[in-house]
């Protein structure tokens, strides 16, 4: 096949903080597929998880499967990264994106001169592999916060046969008074501000583009790839439980409602009118059964979810039992300012639905997950659960590195989020579904509006009660878990708080969140916490 066009996969790349210089693992890369740990390293510092990028190519007009780009078929590969972290130069996050009042206001508001200073921009860096050059070192981001030199944003490394791996910070956060130089405490707040605004601070979170030029054998013409993107994210501590709703849905959702984006969706991944039970319900249902291993309340909220997947009819359950867990859905099609209650599930927060007066302000489930889940209540559906074990896709390909990525990161409530906030859902163009824009932004574009530093917010958005019904809300406990069952407890031991011993408040958070636990399944379908250092 002659190749014309080069695109790089995943087009968001997921890599996260972690607090060792020695050792990292890959991310997801298959579906489903997770590191199996330890996610510590010989010295009990957390490992940093690196996204890795790979180029395929195609065919302009071709049918054929994309082919994977390496030194089998190349002569030379050209990798670019640029990675910033702008929060402390941005507009004020405020009460989120249901406050604009305060959309024009901007954090450190007292550095009137030389804004610049208050973002860290390492320069981009390109490495360049070839089949006479195939051993190539890597490169450290490092910029400045004011006056505070070398910090550490990441790396970029190029690995046989001519892959990309990129790493994020080190978890390292702090203060510097622009005027003093002395260090700050956390709530000072520019005006308009609020728990997400410290000014003053900074941390090592980051994103930015990835570029790649391709010579492939015997030629002397260069392809410039697609682009695509990486975030430099804090960690994930329940790494094989996936959020409520992932990043992944709401970025297909977004290609749905954007008829142009829609036209380019590979036919695989658009929901169908007949919804596959194994392939869109049963993940649905099993997100919200796995929440009970990060949140003491879930356990009893999807009880009736738990006696149809472990009941006589199995996890399809009969249409009896499929009716009430669909009406405890809120409609997504209700006004954002509209109470439904008694439909309250999932009790997640949200920064769309405002409504506090009545009923629990849910994320609702998208149109594409709400159509699901109603076709299967109304029993019509693919009744495709398979008799047994169902054997794991082994096979990397283009569309399966984007789900793999985008699946394990958190897709709404973004108040402000974990990984990236609303605008890539309101506002960032997109070139093709899943792929961003890239002339249309700049380094750390995604990751400016969130909570800076980041462990303020890791503290903080725990579990909340300000509901007017008096039922508690979580925000992302499958990143962030609220309460877990240690290893060394007994099975029918109540769980406890992930916190415990360790972190009492924000500025706890900042010098010990790699003291925290991971919560990986063991035997079964249970998920315990491990590699804990109290």
């Amino acid at each position: 096949m002659a190749i014309d066009i080069v695109k790089i996969f995943p087009p968001i790349g997921i890599a996260r903080l972690g607090n060792s210089t020695d050792e990292f693992f890959i991310g997801p890369e298959i579906p489903g597929d997770y590191y199996s740990g330890p996610y510590r390293d010989s010295n009990f510092r957390i490992k940093r998880q690196a996204a890795r990028f790979r180029l395929f190519g195609y065919q302009a007009g071709s049918s054929q499967p994309a082919t994977e780009i390496t030194l089998d078929n190349a002569d030379e590969i050209n990798w670019s990264v640029e990675l910033a972290n702008t929060k402390a130069e941005a507009e004020v996050f405020g009460k989120g994106i249901n406050d604009p009042p305060h959309q024009n206001l901007r954090r450190n508001a007292q550095v009137k001169d030389n804004r610049s200073s208050l973002m860290i921009k390492p320069e981009s860096w390109t490495l360049t592999i070839t089949p006479s050059k195939p051993d190539v070192e890597s490169h450290v981001f490092t910029g400045s916060f004011l006056s505070k030199k070398g910090i550490v944003l990441g790396e970029m490394r190029i690995e046989a046969p001519g892959r990309l791996i990129v790493l994020g910070g080190l978890g390292i956060s702090d203060s510097k008074d622009p005027v003093t130089g002395e260090k700050v405490p956390l709530g000072n707040f520019s005006r308009g501000g609020g728990f997400a605004d410290n000014d003053g601070w900074y941390d090592d979170v980051s994103d930015g583009p990835i570029n790649a030029l391709v010579r492939m054998k015997g030629s002397d013409k260069y392809i410039k790839a697609t682009p695509a993107w990486v975030i430099c994210a804090p960690p994930k501590f329940a790494p094989q439980i996936q959020h409520i709703i992932t990043l992944y849905d709401t970025l297909l959702q977004v290609a749905i409602d954007r008829n142009d984006l829609r036209k380019q969706l590979d036919p695989a991944v658009v929901p169908s009118d007949i919804p596959s039970f194994t392939k869109e319900i049963y993940p649905l249902l099993i997100r919200a059964i796995n929440m009970k291993w990060v949140i003491s309340t879930a356990d009893a909220m999807h009880s009736h979810i738990r006696q149809i997947l472990y009941g006589p009819h199995g996890p399809v359950g009969s249409r009896d039992q499929r009716s009430p867990i669909f009406y405890r859905l809120r409609d997504p099609g209700t006004k954002s300012d509209v109470a439904s209650v008694g439909q309250d599930m999932p009790k997640i927060w949200s920064d769309i639905y405002k409504v506090d007066n009545g009923a629990s302000i849910t994320e609702a489930l998208k149109f594409i997950q709400y159509h699901a889940m109603d076709q299967w209540q109304k029993d019509i559906f693919k009744n495709d659960w398979p008799q047994g074990p169902s054997v794991a896709d082994t096979a990397i390909t283009p569309e399966g590195l984007t789900r793999a990525a985008l699946e394990n990161c958190v897709g709404g409530a973004f108040y402000p989020g974990i990984e990236t906030s609303f605008n890539i859902r309101d506002k960032y163009a997109f070139v093709e579904p899943f792929r961003l824009d890239a002339s249309q932004l700049s380094p750390g574009d995604l990751t400016k509006q969130m909570c800076v530093p980041w462990q303020a917010d890791f503290f903080d958005c725990q579990t909340d009660d300000r509901n007017m019904e008096g039922t508690s809300l979580d925000w992302w406990p499958a990143q962030r878990p609220v309460h877990v069952f240690p290893v060394d407890r007994p099975e029918n031991a109540p769980p406890v708080e992930w916190t415990r011993d360790i972190i009492i408040n924000s500025e706890d958070m900042i010098h010990s969140w790699h003291k925290l636990g991971f919560i990986v399944k063991q035997g079964g379908d249970r998920y315990v916490e491990t590699e804990r250092n109290g």
